[in-house]
């Protein structure tokens, strides 16, 4: 039950969902440019736990490299070129951070995903995913080792 109602809240933040005023192809980059990490400090980096995501699944994205204990802002781009509002999260104390993303309510193709330092205005690498109509497990992903 408690599932459900998890599913029902993040559906509804998907749905509040704004659109940006030029939309992009998913495969255009349209984002602020990457500023250069200083000399000696490690350039924001996420990944994915998937790239082909199965309809009702679970994608997990990972951190790391950000400004320790600090807000990190999320950005999601469907495969219309509309985005998302951005969605803060919040680093551990060594810069890094879990963010788990249900693909239920996903346009069908591919997303584009990249989260921006508020602390430094470093911008991370693209990733990309590809929410597909495929039937798969509907487990969580866990977290990769480094």
């Amino acid at each position: 039950m408690k599932s459900y109602f998890l599913f029902l809240i993040v559906g509804l933040c998907l749905v509040a969902c704004t659109r940006t005023d030029t939309p992009a192809t998913a495969k255009e980059s349209s984002a602020a440019p990457t500023a250069a990490a200083p000399d000696g400090q490690i350039k924001p980096t996420i990944t994915l736990s998937r790239e082909r995501i199965p309809k009702e699944g679970w994608l997990k994205m990972f951190g790391k490299g950000f400004t320790p204990k600090s807000n990190v802002q999320s950005h999601l781009r469907r495969p219309d070129g509309t985005e998302f509002r951005e969605v803060s999260i919040l680093t551990d104390a060594h810069g890094g951070f879990e963010h788990d993303i249900d693909t239920l309510l996903l346009m069908r193709g591919v997303h584009d995903l990249w989260v921006m330092d508020s602390a430094t205005g470093l911008t991370s690498n693209f990733a990309h995913f590809n929410a597909t109509e495929d039937q798969g497990p509907s487990e969580r992903p866990i977290a990769p080792n480094y």
